[in-house]
């Protein structure tokens, strides 16, 4: 993460530790009809609040830094922010965001 952290577009991100699987080799899903139980893989999901004009260049810059080209590199996904709150200034919208 210090290549991400180091350059000046970075805004700062979320880290949850989740679990969950797919269709790539790294995550084989087994099914045990005795327990109806799918075998979970550890992962993390990242999450980066960014203003609607910088969303698609922060998503290309990230995968650019973090794609090895093997299977589990993981996804990203672009949604909507209906807002945001910097709770400690009182900042909204994009000036929470920076």
């Amino acid at each position: 993460m210090d290549a991400i952290e180091a350059d000046p577009w970075f805004p700062g991100m979320t880290v949850l530790d989740c679990r969950g699987f797919g269709r790539e080799k790294t995550a084989p899903r087994r099914h045990r009809p005795e327990e109806d139980v799918t075998d979970f893989v550890d992962r993390q999901a990242i999450f980066i609040g960014v203003p609607d004009s910088a969303a698609a260049d922060v998503a290309q810059r990230l995968t650019e830094i973090v794609r090895t080209g093997q299977p589990g590199d993981g996804k990203v996904f672009v949604l909507p922010l209906e807002a945001a709150f910097r709770i400690a200034t009182g900042q909204t919208g994009d000036e929470a965001l920076r």
